[in-house]
């Protein structure tokens, strides 16, 4: 029994560093999802909300983390040395695709977004940001 504590804390403190890429990678899925499921109910209804479309996102979320603990593995056994002479990051290439897969589901959560309200969200940016410059600047222009 006390082999298999072992084991098991050897196991966990390995995937320490890991933490963080795989919670930054779940909430992006679960962002994904909600956005998802506000999209569908929006254009189509309660009754458009499938189990089997739900049971999607757990095979995402198990294939999305096994590719992560996959490179990790890799980065650390054999890449690690390699990448840290270059860039200095620790576990440089397990965070590149991290963020390659957050990157895909923000795509997917702004792509919801925008069939959901029918608007293009870079243009609704563009838009709040010059309206804040142009607040900036009245403001500015009050005070001298």
């Amino acid at each position: 029994m006390k082999t298999l504590q072992y084991l098991a804390g050897s196991l966990l403190s390995f995937l320490v560093p890991l933490h963080g890429m795989l919670i930054a990678v779940g909430c992006a899925i679960a962002l994904d999802t909600f956005t998802g499921i506000f999209k569908s109910v929006k254009l189509r209804g309660w009754r458009s909300i499938q189990s089997r479309k739900l049971s999607d996102v757990a095979a995402k979320v198990l294939l999305y983390n096994t590719a992560v603990l996959s490179v990790y593995v890799m980065d650390h056994f054999l890449l690690s040395a390699f990448f840290k002479n270059w860039f200095s990051a620790d576990y440089f290439f397990t965070k590149i695709i991290s963020l390659a897969l957050v990157v895909i589901e923000l795509t997917s959560v702004k792509e919801n977004f925008e069939a959901a309200y029918k608007k293009d969200l870079w243009k609704l940016l563009k838009s709040i940001v010059s309206r804040t410059r142009e607040i900036s600047s009245d403001i500015s222009d009050l005070t001298h």
